[in-house]
């Protein structure tokens, strides 16, 4: 995996070069605002909407209907830190970036969800909630979503849709590892302890980590929200520990977070005590 995917010296995958060429031909990059029938619903001068299908439900599109996307490479702005893009050089003839100069949006978004960021390269890029927003060139025409749960150039370069309603929990990748893992919508790593008692579909999990132990790993509780596409949503559960805070757990592990991860993008709780771990919804 790349630490910020670059063109040279990378050996593209047949879809990558075929989505340069669809890229080339249907034309696409910064939007100021567009046509096209954008799904905006009783706001026709859009430049943001929703977009839907069968297997995906809603999810964020631009003003011609063409599909978004975030990298779970890049590191989601927080408290203040803007967020740093990791697709840069040739990755970007193959994920082009959004940028509009002022949001419009359809029914069902909330202007303020989206941002603007100076990108290293200069360039301005849109976000939603933090996230940078991508186009795909191999999308060919408004309803495409052939970037979804893509790994490129990378298997575990991974790109999602934005889904609506929102993620209750994100997969984000790091290029020195973990692979892939859950965060938070924010974008905060999430962790299980191996010395947790794991739940099963008629027991609850039991917690080992109570008491001192949560001030240093504290318990999160997901929202409801969507999961991106390849993580199974029966597997996020919530529960009522014994001390009476809601959890929730993943295929049975309840989810933490760690104390020691202080800056944005940190997984500094992986392998401490050599209990905890990030959680890959893949192999856990």
């Amino acid at each position: 995996m790349f630490g910020a995917v670059k063109g040279t010296g990378v050996r593209w995958s047949l879809l990558s070069v075929a989505a340069m060429i669809a890229f080339a031909a249907v034309g696409c990059g910064d939007q100021s605002s567009g046509g096209g029938n954008n799904g905006g619903g009783n706001n026709p001068g859009a430049n943001l909407a929703l977009g839907s299908n069968a297997n995906l439900g809603n999810y964020l599109v631009s003003s011609d209907g063409r599909t978004l996307y975030y990298f779970a490479l890049d590191i989601p702005a927080a408290g203040g830190q803007a967020p740093v893009s990791k697709c840069v050089g040739g990755c970007l003839p193959i994920w082009p970036i959004f940028h509009v100069d002022a949001p419009v949006v359809g029914a069902g978004l909330n202007a303020s969800d989206f941002g603007e960021f100076v990108r290293s390269d200069g360039a301005k890029q849109t976000t939603f909630k933090g996230l940078p927003l991508y186009f795909f060139a191999g999308d060919a025409r408004a309803g495409d979503t052939n970037g979804d749960n893509l790994g490129d150039p990378s298997p575990n370069d991974l790109w999602y849709v934005i889904k609506d309603p929102f993620y209750s929990a994100l997969v984000l990748t790091k290029a020195a590892g973990p692979d892939r893992f859950l965060a938070d919508p924010a974008g905060r790593a999430l962790y299980f302890d191996s010395q947790d008692t794991v739940g099963s579909a008629t027991s609850d999990p039991v917690p080992a980590c109570v008491g001192a132990c949560v001030t240093k790993w504290p318990v999160f509780a997901a929202g409801s929200g969507s999961l991106p596409t390849g993580v199974d949503p029966a597997k996020l559960t919530t529960f009522t520990r014994a001390d009476g805070a809601k959890q929730s757990a993943f295929d049975g592990h309840p989810l933490y977070y760690f104390s020691g991860d202080t800056a944005q993008g940190d997984t500094k709780g992986h392998g401490v005590n050599a209990a905890f771990d990030n959680v890959n919804p893949i192999i856990l």
